[in-house]
């Protein structure tokens, strides 16, 4: 697993970055942000990962690999969604 932080230009708001949450008992669940209707929904993910209640990771897809990233940059990651 890799930092998004320490990635160099780590692409938050592109289509094809795969998002997910997992919660303190294990639980996954996918964050859907393609729509600017999603915004609410990120809000308040942003907002569970800011408390620790949950973690946030994404999946970077690339031609012939994926790689997995923990979303540890979180004023980056705000900022690609405008939420600060």
């Amino acid at each position: 697993m890799r930092s998004a932080k320490e990635a160099e230009n780590f692409p938050y708001g592109a289509s094809t970055i795969c998002y997910f949450e997992v919660d303190e008992r294990g639980n996954v669940s996918q964050v859907h942000h393609k729509n600017k209707s999603d915004r609410l929904k990120i809000l308040e993910i942003y907002n569970r990962v800011m408390s620790k209640e949950t973690t946030l990771y994404a999946v970077w897809p690339g031609r012939w690999s994926s790689d997995l990233f923990i979303i540890d940059d979180l004023d980056a990651f705000a900022k690609a969604f405008d939420l600060i």
